[in-house]
């Protein structure tokens, strides 16, 4: 295995930062420059810790250069901001009848993939429909896929709200699971991630902030979550979604069709401080 570490020896000054912020401390700080201990290779964790501590940009590994990176000079966001669009922003079940730029969609979806994962896995799957054409054909499928398990007098009495569902879609055009969204995202991992669950959610909502930040808006689809992941599972393979994942959440997006004027009101958080 070759993880490609290198050290620019004009550059390191030996301040042994890689070495100690190393997680699995595979790296040798007692050679002359920094390089990875005899038979360790195997255990680094593509974390780039090592490369994003070097003060000096002497390292790269995985073929990835400091010169590629965003120096920790650029601008934090600021906190007013930040925790004002966390409060604004709201769950959207109406949605403008209009398509987002595939552009935009692509570089969120970037962007949200530096979201962190359990053991830096990175393994979460984000399958995205990026235009209303496709929006359209899921839909039907979707629909569909509810319908046959109904006929099929396989429908779970706790799920039989969705037959209804389908029904309202069939004779009225109601479209109550992807509340007519042009567009939706779904997020998935492999069940035998660490915890696949968590990282899903957490990708997500890094899209999902980043979303709302560029005025669109956002729906955590429970009813369309049900639907893939346990009425109509079928559908995955559909989708592309790999047999080994776990579908974690559906998240509907879009221009809001609908627009808030405030902030709601939380009633008071529920935290405790552990006292020992």
């Amino acid at each position: 295995m070759n993880i490609n570490f290198k050290v620019d020896q004009e550059k390191c000054t030996n301040c042994k930062k890689c070495v100690t912020d190393c997680p699995v401390l595979i790296i040798n700080g007692k050679t002359e420059f920094p390089e990875i201990k005899e038979g360790k290779e195997q255990n680094c964790l593509k974390c780039q810790h090592c490369l994003a501590v070097c003060p000096e940009g002497a390292i790269s590994i995985w073929g990835k250069s400091p010169e590629n990176s965003i120096g920790n000079t650029a601008l934090t966001a600021n906190t007013t901001e930040l925790a004002n669009l966390m409060k604004l922003r709201r769950s959207t079940r109406r949605f403008a009848k209009v398509e987002l730029k595939k552009e935009l969609i692509h570089d969120l979806l970037v962007k949200a993939s530096y979201a962190p994962t359990a053991k830096n896995e990175n393994a979460v799957q984000m399958t995205v429909v990026d235009t209303k054409e496709q929006m359209l054909k899921l839909r039907e499928l979707t629909y569909e896929g509810i319908k046959k398990v109904k006929e099929a007098g396989e429908l779970k009495d706790e799920h039989q709200h969705f037959g209804n569902f389908q029904k309202l879609w069939e004779e009225k055009k109601i479209d109550v699971l992807f509340r007519n969204a042009p567009h939706i995202l779904i997020v998935s991992n492999p069940k035998s991630g660490t915890l696949p669950v968590v990282d899903a959610t957490i990708t997500l909502t890094y899209f999902d902030l980043l979303a709302n930040s560029q005025g669109i808006a956002t729906l955590w689809d429970g009813f369309a979550t049900t639907v893939v992941d346990e009425v109509a599972p079928a559908l995955q393979a559909q989708f592309g979604i790999p047999e080994d994942h776990e579908v974690v959440m559906v998240l509907a997006f879009g221009k809001p069709g609908v627009k808030y004027a405030r902030a709601i009101q939380n009633e008071t958080p529920n935290i405790k401080v552990i006292d020992l």
